[in-house]
């Protein structure tokens, strides 16, 4: 697997080819750049399978960069030290990111995921559109949802609820379909939109617009517009009863 590191620190970008490298996984950094031109050059030239990015580089972001190239078919790992925003956007796109300081066991499970994954279909071109719209403030209607064999693309209000199922999650959609995705539920608990999604229970997210009732007795349940009733846990009770009476008018 040909590797691109886009750092423009020395030292970082070093330590960082020599880990990659050293990890015994098949990694082989083929080409480095330190700024947006370089980047773009040394990408077209090289033709990698993955490519870690530092989101603040010389001449300004690695985002300029997958802007400016005709075709993206790399998988791309961000690290940064960037604050909420740009790690928001990235989740939402569902790429990866390592968040500076990181530690070389965060990174080796980073590379053993790229290595695990790299045959994974993915629709580039819709995955960039949704890191360039949340990165530029416009309204993302679809979210990326990583499966075990593809990344979905779909759109949020289709999303009935959402149930943890260990470390991953099960979608259910309006439409009946159910995905089973390898993110876990507080993955998308902090990035659908706040005022329609909310958690009524440790393993239970649903979205508002398909709340058809709601239970107040002892160990309550939502019952949302498909019937299935989802338990409403004590120690939410209150909190979910404020938003819906903000949100959805007087109970």
């Amino acid at each position: 697997m040909n590797v691109v590191v886009v750092e423009d620190q020395v030292q970082l970008r070093k330590s960082l080819i020599h880990k990659i490298e050293s990890s015994n996984l098949g990694f082989n950094v083929i080409g480095v750049a330190a700024g947006v031109n370089e980047g773009i050059g040394v990408i077209l030239k090289t033709k990698p399978d993955i490519v870690f990015f530092d989101i603040e580089i010389i001449e300004g972001s690695s985002f300029e960069i997958l802007d400016a190239l005709p075709e993206i078919n790399f998988k791309s790992i961000f690290v940064t030290a960037h604050g909420h925003f740009a790690i928001k956007a990235i989740k939402y796109s569902a790429f990866d990111f390592l968040l500076k300081p990181f530690s070389d066991e965060e990174l080796f499970e980073t590379l053993v995921k790229l290595k695990e994954n790299i045959g994974l279909q993915d629709n580039y071109k819709e995955k960039f559109q949704l890191l360039f719209n949340e990165l530029k403030g416009k309204t993302n209607k679809k979210i990326a949802v990583s499966s075990i064999n593809s990344i979905r693309y779909i759109i949020v209000g289709d999303i009935l609820r959402i149930e943890a199922s260990r470390s991953y999650s099960t979608i259910f959609l309006a439409s009946g379909e159910e995905i089973l995705s390898s993110k876990n539920m507080g993955h998308y608990e902090n990035l659908l939109p706040e005022g329609h999604f909310i958690k009524v229970h440790r393993s239970h997210i649903v979205n508002l617009n398909f709340i058809e009732s709601i239970s107040r007795s002892e160990g309550g349940f939502v019952k949302l517009s498909n019937g299935y009733e989802v338990p409403l846990s004590r120690r939410k009770k209150d909190d979910f009863l404020k938003i819906i009476t903000a949100q959805l008018g007087q109970l």
